[in-house]
């Protein structure tokens, strides 16, 4: 059962976590209104939310007609519940831990904590106005001038770590800065750091360090005592390892104090004395300085996430327009043919390419791929990728040797995990013949009077580019016919999935490309359009790259070869 000078309620999370109410004798209203013993700020905390109440030597908990009700340990409050160590109290978005206050210390008048470690004390900061009552005229005729003092000292660090926060634009700036308030508001310090968690190991690192001029000259990194590290995490406040050699107890030569805000965890400050000894007054002052410096820590570090984010952004879009610069401009222009592209990456940069490679002016080579992976590392790729095709394109007069001798080339690369699957065609325009070839790319579909085949052969399938040095590729051709209509699509069309996580597949796209009829551009579109009725979102790259052979040259030439 609860004892209420032995009790107290610890937020755990919400707008106030870390904040400690201990409960002592008479009622606690919990809720937003000012007058409330516990106050939280939040709109879903009602005005009078909730009350605590002795009774006998344990406590009780009531709600008091909340719109979101109160719960102990999960289970929502209808009538008093009885409430005890280690229950857990919920409203709305705070979790309220209840634990038992430390016992006091010797000094009835003093809100110190002692606790044995070893050869030393440590004296814990106290963690708010609430329990430290700083203006003792509340209840007394007469103020306590150190806690004047101590006030007049508070306003003074924060207002010089709001002056640390304006005039640093950088997170490593900021924590010089606070070093060096630390130095200015300790007149007694000889030392100060602060020790931050690193980025890759999540260990404590001291990242900034300062000594004062007349101090003994230091070497090396700071040395924190592990004491005082273990301390300040585990209770998220500070604390003040006292110096029972020198029969104080009540003073100490170190303190540090935790870098917090909302409960994320940032670092710890550390304040050094040779000589002069700290007290309570100093540790309370390091902890208000804390509880600024982790505001402005945060503050920084989101400003800076935001600052790497807008550079990001500008590079992806630099690197995008770079991108699409090393694909083709637009389709080639040619009499009797009749072109039509579609290209848009999932992201601001994509895998996925197409390319018109002319190996002579009556032979042109049509490319479709796309590059294993995502974002920068498939773009380079992938570049790398359309360089070689083009610039091996004037000796490879078929697709296969083109593909062995590109498959080659980024094999040497040694890019662990990296390849491209590639669909690569040759038509000839005197004779109307294509010849193709693929290396792990989806199938090209050729319409005909009505109907649609797939171009596959087994001699013309081979395994995608650079998985190894030597590519067993070989080709097919076939001749085409005026009206037949040759699309070639990535593998973000066919694997573009419903709610149901059905993908659209090449039958639904076989049937659209077959009951589509016009140019190329309207088979294209109504490709498009079919898709996205299927699809949920677009999770991938989508390209597609479609050849009609038109009729009406068709008759033409053979009207010329009449007459």
């Amino acid at each position: 059962m609860l004892y209420p000078c032995m009790a107290s309620l610890v937020f755990i999370t919400g707008p106030i976590a870390g904040r400690r109410y201990r409960l002592t004798d008479g009622d606690h209203l919990i809720g937003r209104r000012a007058d409330c013993q516990i106050f939280v700020p939040d709109m879903r905390v009602s005005r009078q939310h909730a009350r605590l109440t002795k009774r006998g030597e344990g406590w009780t908990l009531e709600d008091l007609g909340s719109n979101n009700g109160t719960f102990v340990n999960g289970v929502r409050v209808e009538h008093a519940a009885v409430v005890d160590l280690e229950d857990e109290i919920t409203i709305a978005n705070s979790r309220i831990r209840v634990e038992a206050s430390e016992p006091p210390a010797p000094s009835a008048g003093e809100a110190v904590t002692l606790v044995e470690v070893g050869t030393a004390s440590l004296i814990k900061s106290r963690i708010d106005a609430d329990e430290t009552r700083p203006f003792a005229a509340a209840h007394d005729d007469a103020i306590d001038p150190r806690e004047v003092v101590l006030l007049e000292r508070k306003l003074d660090a924060l207002s010089q770590v709001l002056h640390a926060t304006a005039s640093s634009d950088t997170v490593e700036a900021l924590l010089h800065k606070i070093a060096e308030a630390l130095l200015e508001l300790f007149p007694q310090a000889d030392d100060v750091g602060v020790l931050v968690d690193d980025e890759r190991t999540g260990d404590l690192r001291v990242r900034c360090q300062r000594h004062r001029a007349t101090a003994a000259a230091v070497t090396g990194e700071l040395r924190v005592p592990s004491t005082i590290i273990q301390h300040v995490i585990s209770d998220g406040r500070g604390v003040l390892l006292g110096d029972r050699r020198h029969g104080d107890e009540s003073a100490g030569l170190r303190m540090g104090a935790p870098l917090t805000y909302h409960g994320a965890h940032y670092g710890v400050v550390y304040v050094e004395s040779h000589a002069v000894g700290f007290r309570q007054d100093d540790v309370d002052l390091l902890q208000a300085i804390a509880t600024q410096a982790g505001l402005a820590l945060h503050a920084a570090k989101i400003a800076t996430e935001l600052a790497r984010r807008e550079q990001l952004e500008r590079d992806l879009r630099v690197a995008r327009q770079i991108q699409r610069s090393l694909l083709p401009a637009r389709a080639p222009a040619i009499l009797g043919l009749d072109f039509a592209v579609h290209y848009e990456p999932a992201y601001e940069i994509g895998g996925d390419f197409y390319d018109f490679i002319w190996h002579d002016p009556t032979h042109l080579g049509i490319a479709i791929g796309d590059v294993a992976g995502k974002a920068i590392s498939a773009a380079l790729y992938m570049a790398r990728v359309t360089s070689e095709l083009r610039s091996r394109a004037a000796i490879a007069r078929t697709p296969a040797r083109l593909l062995r001798r590109v498959n080659r080339a980024i094999a040497e690369l040694g890019d662990d995990g990296m390849f491209a699957t590639l669909a690569y065609c040759i038509y000839d325009l005197e004779h109307r013949s294509l010849v193709f070839t693929n290396a792990g790319h989806c199938t090209p579909l050729l319409r005909r009077r009505g109907q649609v085949f797939p171009l596959h052969a087994d001699r013309a399938h081979a395994p995608p580019l650079g998985v190894t040095p030597e590519l067993d590729a070989d080709e097919a051709s076939i001749q085409l016919l005026p009206g037949d209509v040759l699309v070639l699509v990535s593998d973000g069309i066919l694997e573009a999935r419903n709610a149901r996580g059905e993908e659209y597949g090449i039958a639904r796209l076989a049937e659209r490309i077959r009951t589509t009829p016009g140019p190329a551009r309207a088979i294209v579109d109504a490709i498009l359009s079919d898709v996205d009725h299927h699809a949920q979102a677009q999770r991938d790259d989508m390209t597609i790259v479609a050849m009609a052979i038109e009729e009406r040259r068709a008759r033409r030439e053979s009207e010329a070869a009449l007459s």
